[in-house]
């Protein structure tokens, strides 16, 4: 499972299953919130998915993000 985070400084994706995270770079912001669009709203932090389409998944997580 995976979940996409805001954060104040970045928005991360996080891959439950390992622990691993990184930032989404713009583009892929953009990208998640039209395959999300719940993510537009300013009152939602994190949204929960078994997958994510409109992203490249296949590239290596780095270490978990942040405290």
């Amino acid at each position: 499972m995976y979940y996409i985070r805001k954060y104040a400084d970045c928005w991360a994706i996080h891959d439950d299953d390992t622990g691993a995270s990184r930032p989404l770079a713009a583009a892929e912001v953009e990208t998640v919130q039209k395959e999300f669009p719940t993510l537009s709203d300013p009152k939602v932090r994190t949204v929960f998915t078994d997958t994510i389409d409109t992203i490249n998944l296949n590239i290596p997580f780095r270490d978990p993000i942040g405290p």
